[in-house]
């Protein structure tokens, strides 16, 4: 998924980069605190515009996903939505590449470059799917979760279960949650 610069004219270039399942299952593998699996292949719309040596890529769409729900473990469907607008620019003639593992500081994180005639859309559409994917994602806002105690999922079936009692040290904590 190469976008060559010289090929964006003044009005810009859109150019529609295909997510196919393959791909989508070797970015998700491991991103996320959740199994995320992809459902179908995802076309995007990236849009790239000049200014100088400097190139803006955006690009707004929504990946369609499997995950396990981190309250219950049940499976479910969610849209995950990406979204960014980015600027590049060209790595500075010295600069060596990062390492592949580097601790970063917050100047780091607003600096994108690309090096020679073109820009792989497809690693950066890799980094900005893994940042918008959810850390803790849910069936729905309304989930029980499973009883602490036996495993039952309290969404499908009342758990018999007793509350234990808390440690008085920690029941202040309790008016926190309302629960």
């Amino acid at each position: 998924m190469q976008l060559v610069i010289n090929q964006i004219g003044p009005e810009g270039l859109e150019k529609t980069c295909r997510l196919d399942e393959q791909w989508l299952a070797n970015v998700l593998a491991g991103a996320g605190t959740v199994d995320f699996r992809p459902v179908a292949p995802c076309d995007v719309q990236v849009r790239a515009e000049r200014s100088g040596v400097g190139v803006r890529l955006q690009a707004d769409f929504r990946l369609p996903l499997l995950a396990d729900c981190a309250a219950c473990l049940e499976d479910f469907r969610l849209e995950v939505p990406v979204r960014f607008d980015i600027q590049m620019k060209p790595r500075p003639a010295g600069l060596p590449p990062p390492p592949v593992e580097q601790e970063l500081k917050a100047e780091d994180l607003d600096e994108y470059f690309y090096e020679g005639d073109s820009i792989d859309v497809g690693q950066v559409l890799h980094e900005q799917v893994v940042l918008a994917l959810p850390l803790y994602p849910r069936c729905s806002p309304d989930c029980l979760g499973l009883c602490p105690q036996c495993g039952a999922n309290r969404n499908r079936e009342p758990c018999s279960c007793r509350e234990q009692a808390v440690d008085p040290r920690w029941a202040a904590l309790r008016n926190l949650t309302g629960k």
